[in-house]
């Protein structure tokens, strides 16, 4: 199928506190995309550029530069951002909100296995709330799980985590909304090999 827009999405990169650089392999997953969108925890801006030589880039801070208060981070970007392509509206912030919902989550997350399932369904109720009208494609991250639910004629989509705990069994994946020329959206995800 002939695709009219490729959306490039990651997010929680976290370089270089948790993971020293951005693999080689993202920039090849998001080789021909048309806008590539960087749903926060950056940390280090500078990851940036190599994104931007393939297309347009637009990137939101995460919630960790707080924990940073010296060396680089995130905190210059924009906490959401809207972008209108292909006759669809996009709206990409990274999840949390604010520090309370920050440490919600993050007490979420700390839990057993499915409590940790219960997170991107937290955030979408969050973002849905909030969500600005007319947005038909909300980008997130912060869970480092990726999702794709389609609520109230909006597409909810997390690309997951470049960064994981691949020994715990994450998989490292960045994402891609294709737009087809009626301008239908199929979402999809790619496990990013590290080496």
């Amino acid at each position: 199928m002939a695709w009219r827009h490729i959306i490039g999405v990651l997010s929680d990169t976290h370089v270089p506190h948790r993971l020293s650089a951005l693999p080689p392999a993202v920039l090849t997953c998001l080789q021909g995309c048309t806008l590539i969108l960087h749903a926060g925890d950056v940390e280090d801006p500078t990851i940036l550029e190599p994104l931007q030589a393939i297309a347009p880039l637009y990137a939101v801070r995460g919630n960790v530069h707080w924990q940073y208060s010296t060396g680089t981070h995130d905190h210059n970007l924009p906490a959401q951002i809207t972008v209108s392509l292909g006759g669809h509206t996009i709206w990409m912030t990274h999840g949390h909100l604010n520090f309370g919902y920050t440490m919600l989550d993050k007490l979420i997350h700390l839990g057993s296995r499915p409590r940790r399932t219960q997170i991107n369904r937290a955030i979408i109720r969050r973002l849905a709330r909030t969500k600005p009208r007319g947005a038909d494609i909300v980008v997130f991250g912060h869970s480092h799980q990726l999702c794709g639910v389609w609520q109230d004629g909006a597409l909810f989509y997390n690309p997951g985590a470049v960064c994981v705990d691949v020994e715990a069994g994450g998989l490292p994946t960045v994402g891609r909304i294709l737009i087809n020329e009626a301008g239908q959206i199929h979402p999809e995800w790619i496990v990013v090999p590290y080496s």
